[in-house]
């Protein structure tokens, strides 16, 4: 619970100057076990067979997503006066704001867009199932949270964007009764300028 303008907002960490969203526990366990579950599948290979083309590929399977999710998936991310912080395992991924053309959603999954499509309910074809991506120059792109924002957290990010004088917020408002990110975290993260 966070003060904001004297009364309490429920399910938004970060405090009057900055802004706390997180991933899913399912991405973030995704993450951290398929890596080691790569690796270790090619060790048993490797004592199973030997070297071979499936062990090898497995061995360096794991070892590249265990670096490119450990750079590269964030375990939450700070908005604050200086920029955009994406905390991740192995790093923290500083984006000062004129670096991101714009905060977008990212595209929904194949999947449910499909339904969406094929559902007679228009709150069905209308409800946002992605998270926000920063959109860097040309096509670079940030992942920022893999789920969407309650509709608190994303007023919260609307005003820090603008009392910071930073980029854009193209990414629709979420509907009504979307979970905070924070909804299964009990402390937000110790924040540092």
């Amino acid at each position: 619970m966070d003060e904001d303008g004297g009364r309490p907002v429920i399910g938004v960490h970060g405090g009057a100057e900055h802004l706390v969203l997180y991933p899913t526990w399912t991405g973030l366990l995704a993450a951290g076990l398929v890596p080691p579950g790569l690796l270790l599948l090619g060790w048993l290979a490797l004592e199973a067979v030997g070297v071979g083309v499936v062990t090898t590929v497995l061995l360096v399977g794991g070892t590249v997503t265990g670096v490119l999710t450990g750079r590269d998936f964030p375990r939450h991310v700070v908005f604050g006066p200086q920029g955009i912080e994406r905390r991740c395992l192995l790093r923290c991924h500083r984006l000062p704001y004129r670096e991101v053309a714009a905060i977008r959603r990212a595209p929904a999954p194949r999947l449910a867009a499909v339904r969406a499509a094929h559902s007679s309910d228009p709150t069905e074809r209308a409800r946002i199932r992605s998270g926000l991506v920063a959109a860097g120059p040309g096509r670079r792109r940030w992942m920022l949270t893999d789920q969407p924002e309650s509709r608190e957290e994303y007023d919260r990010l609307a005003a820090l964007l603008v009392a910071y004088g930073a980029t854009a917020l193209e990414a629709g408002r979420p509907p009504a009764g979307t979970p905070p990110t924070s909804l299964y975290r009990r402390h937000a993260p110790r924040l540092v300028d």
